[in-house]
């Protein structure tokens, strides 16, 4: 370990002692098992100014990016965890079938396979899911272990097979040729499935197994977090017939799963969330009233963003309903026109109004567990 790295990791103790994390552990562990909140109902606040998703594979780099939010966020007593994300690429599993990556603007894609056929997965060096692999050990090995790592954000089968073969051929195979359709996509399964394993073997006892958000925290018996964005492109009956049998195995792999979705997909809502073993569903635009009008009830986890101008709404509804949400706060951190302030220009109003948003947020919080009893 550097000794820079060891400086951090000693700050981010010193911010998150044991006490706090066991606090905030134990606020996510009754939600995700369906038990009454006890002094408050757990929330976290967005991230500062690190974006998980860059794809960065400059593990180094990604490492003091992340160590450093950590640390700046650190005074917020919301029930963050502190933890690394490795980041995420949509050419991640294509790779492991040959495809080779396309980068266009920041944007990670993969070259279209020409027949609706795969060959064997590869999981050895040289592909970008195995760099992930490589982050993965250099991060438990550089932080020796005090850091709980994610894995990297892996696609689903449907999506997976939609970058390699086009959406719209894979979507007419379904129909034309079920057959095919179904053998290549649990093909992709199995890929899946082997390649989040071998992840948890590289993080060990330090894996937490989500990468829905980076800076949320999920116990160990929550499943395989999988991100399935082309839920707005089918139906119901679609769903249930052609992506549930493939998704439902990866969720009897890893005893139960959340699904994350961009977009409106409020039609398909109610199908997902009947769907055996599947915990959670989060959406990446969809708000937590719109999820609870489209179906959703306190039997699946509501993984969504919430603005403060909602935050009333948001709270009212988890009271009346029991809705268990993994719920993420924005607008906490003060801004400029040109973006989010830097922390080093933080003044004492900046850390005023921050501190008034928070207790207005716990008020809230606590509020909403009162209630329970």
């Amino acid at each position: 370990m550097h000794d820079i790295t060891r400086r951090k990791l000693d700050q981010i103790d010193a911010l998150y002692p044991a006490e706090r994390l066991a606090a905030s552990k134990a606020r996510w562990t009754r939600l995700w098992h369906g038990e009454a909140p006890t002094d408050r109902y757990p929330f976290t606040f967005a991230p500062l100014g690190v974006n998980y998703y860059a794809g960065d594979q400059e593990p180094e780099r990604s490492l003091h990016a992340q160590l450093d939010e950590i640390i700046a966020r650190g005074e917020i007593q919301d029930d963050f965890i502190p933890s690394f994300f490795p980041g995420c690429r949509q050419s991640t599993m294509p790779s492991l079938f040959g495809a080779a990556e396309v980068i266009i603007d920041g944007d990670y894609s993969c070259e279209r396979l020409e027949t609706l056929d795969l060959p064997a997965p590869d999981f050895g060096p040289g592909t970008v899911a195995h760099r992930w692999l490589e982050i993965e050990a250099y991060v438990l090995e550089e932080t020796e272990g005090r850091l709980p790592i994610h894995p990297a954000d892996s696609q689903g089968p449907a999506d997976v097979c939609g970058k390699l073969f086009g959406y719209e051929a894979l979507l007419a195979a379904a129909y034309d040729e079920p057959e095919r359709y179904h053998a290549v996509m649990g093909q992709v399964t199995d890929a899946f499935i082997t390649y989040w394993e071998a992840q948890r073997r590289v993080c060990g006892d330090r894996f937490v197994g989500t990468h829905l958000w980076a800076w949320n925290w999920v116990p160990a018996d929550a499943g395989a977090s999988i991100s399935v964005d082309s839920l707005v492109m089918i139906s119901p009956d679609f769903y249930t017939e052609f992506y549930q049998p493939h998704l439902q195995r990866i969720g009897e792999a890893f005893g139960g799963m959340a699904v994350h979705a961009c977009g409106d997909f409020a039609g398909v809502v109610r199908a997902v969330c009947a769907t055996p073993t599947m915990k959670a569903v989060n959406a990446g635009e969809m708000t937590v009233s719109a999820l609870h009008d489209a179906g959703m009830d306190a039997h699946t986890i509501i993984i969504a963003g919430a603005g403060l101008d909602t935050l009333d709404d948001v709270f009212a509804r988890i009271r009346t309903d029991r809705l268990r949400v993994d719920l993420n706060l924005y607008g906490l951190w003060p801004w400029l026109e040109s973006g989010l302030k830097p922390t080093e220009a933080w003044d004492a109003d900046d850390c005023a109004a921050m501190a008034r948003i928070f207790d207005r947020v716990q008020a809230l919080a606590t509020d909403t567990a009162a209630s329970w009893r």
